[in-house]
């Protein structure tokens, strides 16, 4: 699904070319699925597992008080995986939009599980550093919204190869929205 909504778009994308792609029959596809946007779904919530389960065993053996390695290893892991997989990141971050509002709601709700991740890491460095200040929920949102609308753009510009070289931006962008920069130890 991810190869060939990122090849066509899904609007475009039939089942005929998933399966081709799969090197499946119809008829196993419908077995398993019930048309092109519950497979859309099937592999997008894959893909959360899967990144999921990335960013666990990164930040596996990171103390919970050092939070700014686990924001930077977090960010590390993350667009790492997204470079790793090209064609699943164009579908997942440009292709969504397309693929209806059932996609649209759990990219959603996809995003505001990270904006929780921040916020907990924010009241975890403020429980270390009271000089720490107090953010709006909303901000962690808008700052999830922020590096997702970064990620399309350099997808459209520049690939996901160059996905990586975000991680700087992302980082300091929270160190300093958490009051502090990478050089305030």
């Amino acid at each position: 699904m991810y190869d060939a909504a990122a090849a066509k778009g899904f609007p475009a994308t039939t089942i005929g070319d998933v399966v081709e792609r799969a090197e499946v029959s119809r008829r196993t596809f419908y077995e398993h699925f019930t048309g092109k946007e519950d497979c859309f779904l099937a592999a997008f919530d894959f893909a959360v597992a899967d990144v999921g389960a990335r960013l666990g065993v990164t930040l596996g053996d990171v103390p919970q008080e050092d939070w700014r390695a686990r924001i930077r290893l977090s960010w590390r892991a993350f667009l790492g995986a997204l470079a790793a997989a090209p064609a699943a990141t164009w579908a997942l971050y440009i292709e969504t939009f397309s693929a209806g509002p059932e996609l649209i709601e759990r990219t959603t709700a996809v995003n505001d599980g990270f904006a929780a991740m921040f916020r907990e890491l924010h009241r975890r460095a403020r429980d270390r550093d009271p000089a720490i200040v107090e953010i709006a929920p909303e901000v962690f949102s808008l700052y999830i919204g922020g590096t997702a609308e970064r990620i399309r753009h350099c997808l459209r510009t520049r690939g996901a190869a160059a996905l990586p070289e975000l991680e700087d931006l992302f980082a300091e962008t929270a160190f300093h929205l958490f009051g502090k920069s990478a050089a305030d130890s």
